[in-house]
């Protein structure tokens, strides 16, 4: 058995000098360079990149934040019956096991450590998770976890669309909780700090691309990369706890906590905040009682897609809502309209 597991690791994973980063199902396709149709679940349009992570839904106009896989072996009731892996070392941080309380249905959350970056990979619509799984579970990169389903709150999947929904990203804010209670929302929160809003995911293919390509050869390095879309200033005391976390991304931080009165922090496309520089008093370029301003956008890709950072409002660049919520989270401060 333990020499089946090896052939399965081996046949499944993108070997690189600092770790073995290991697909999330047993389908080969993609580390034999094989195209998208042989291993990505189309929505009903039939389109695989539909599947895809991105602004891929209706027409555009729908964002879908993971990369949808589809099963190989089907049961007599042709329900999926794929073994589902953890891709790198981590540990388990969540299970949701009432699918009914979320559109991600069943779902697994690993936490993983890289250097300066804790980031977490989420395996959902699951079908069941492995007994020998729970929360706390210290896991080895190929270990199975679960069995693909297509579990699912508020909708139904078809058999014939049984997929994992695979993310991989960063975790917004440790007090998730606050910023819900803030909002008028008509659900409970069921989830913690693992609710789908408090996750910012980033492309899964194309992290394994880079992986795959040598480009890069861990996933702090991938985020590192992205490319900026857009530069804030915003007032905040002291350092977000979101740093104690992602220390990667501080750059000059040579003041105090006492000396810190804001950040210029920089996004990236779909909203990660990978770069963060304290500001003291003498470079605040706010103006009085404002809280929030764009100080500088990609003008070449101006966003007007389904998840805009920065609108253009009568010649004015102003943050999205979208990005207001994001720097929400990150600090735990609301923002009321008017102060950016």
């Amino acid at each position: 058995m333990f020499s089946r597991f090896l052939i399965c690791l081996i046949l499944v994973s993108v070997i690189t000098s600092a770790q073995a980063l290991v697909w999330p199902t047993a389908n080969t396709a993609f580390v034999e360079g094989k195209g998208i149709e042989s291993f990505v679940q189309a929505t009903v349009s039939g389109n695989p990149t539909s599947g895809l992570y991105g602004c891929v839904r209706n027409d555009g106009e729908k964002f879908h934040e993971g990369l949808d896989l589809f099963g190989l072996k089907r049961g007599k009731d042709f329900e999926a019956l794929d073994s589902i892996y953890s891709v790198l070392p981590g540990r388990v941080v969540y299970i949701n096991e009432a699918s009914s309380r979320s559109s991600y249905g069943r779902y697994l959350v690993i936490e993983h450590k890289d250097i300066g970056v804790t980031f977490y990979s989420l395996y959902a619509h699951l079908h069941s998770v492995d007994p020998s799984v729970h929360l706390g579970s210290q896991l080895k990169e190929g270990q199975r976890i679960a069995r693909m389903g297509r579990t699912a709150g508020g909708y139904t999947i078809p058999k014939e669309r049984a997929h994992l929904h695979f993310e991989l990203g960063l975790k917004l804010s440790d007090n998730f909780q606050s910023w819900y209670d803030s909002k008028d929302f008509d659900s409970k929160n069921w989830h913690s700090n693992w609710n789908g809003m408090n996750l910012i995911g980033v492309d899964p293919l194309d992290f394994y691309k880079a992986v795959q390509a040598g480009s890069i050869r861990s996933f702090a390095e991938y985020l590192g990369q992205l490319k900026a879309r857009v530069k804030v200033q915003v007032r905040f005391n002291g350092t977000p706890s979101f740093l104690a976390e992602n220390s990667k991304f501080l750059k000059n931080h040579s003041l105090k906590d006492s000396e810190i009165v804001g950040w210029n922090l920089t996004f990236s496309k779909y909203g990660v905040p990978n770069l963060w520089e304290p500001i003291s008093l003498e470079g605040l370029r706010l103006k009085a009682g404002q809280r929030i301003a764009i100080i500088a956008y990609n003008k070449k890709e101006l966003d007007q897609d389904c998840c805009a950072l920065f609108l253009n409002k009568n010649g004015v660049i102003r943050p999205s809502n979208l990005l207001i919520s994001y720097i929400e989270k990150l600090l735990i401060q609301s923002i009321p309209s008017g102060l950016f």
